[in-house]
């Protein structure tokens, strides 16, 4: 468990990533210093890695969608390899509940994902799947994302 300081580091870097330490250091009451030391000894394991959230429908991929993947047993490694390396694959999740795989997928249009399922039923033995449309992102990313909430969970109070 994180110390609070920690915390708080993390959920200003949740909220904008990008801005200076000097802004965060005003905010937090902490010195410059120790907040890039602590985010220096974050990286490589608290913090897996630095990435920014994109808007896919201006890039033209208007379809996303969850899909659940029940596979048989003896080809779940092949079909999750398969699925790791795949273009419009944008997150594999190995998961319970009946099913063994649910992928976050983009497409450009709805019948590239149905020729997706298609291509991935010919190749793979699939036992079940189910897809569900995207239809709007209400909340992202935002766990940890408030000082506030930062506060309430850590150990040092």
């Amino acid at each position: 468990m994180l110390k609070k300081k920690d915390l708080i580091i993390m959920s200003y870097l949740r909220q904008n990533s990008r801005q200076r330490l000097t802004s965060m250091s005003r905010k937090t009451q902490m010195p410059v210093s120790t907040i890039y030391d602590r985010i220096k000894s974050y990286e490589g394991g608290l913090i897996k890695k630095h990435t920014c959230l994109l808007d896919f429908s201006k890039l033209g991929f208007s379809t996303r969608a969850t899909i659940m993947l029940k596979v048989n047993r003896e080809s779940r490694d092949t079909v999750g390899e398969f699925l790791s390396h795949h273009q419009s694959i944008n997150t594999v999740y190995k998961v319970n509940n009946g099913f063994d795989f649910m992928l976050e997928a983009l497409f450009k249009q709805i019948k590239d994902l149905e020729d997706f399922m298609e291509m991935i039923e010919s190749k793979f033995k699939i036992d079940d799947s189910k897809t569900y449309f995207i239809i709007d992102e209400i909340k992202r990313e935002s766990f940890l994302s408030n000082p506030d909430t930062a506060e309430l969970l850590s150990i040092d109070k």
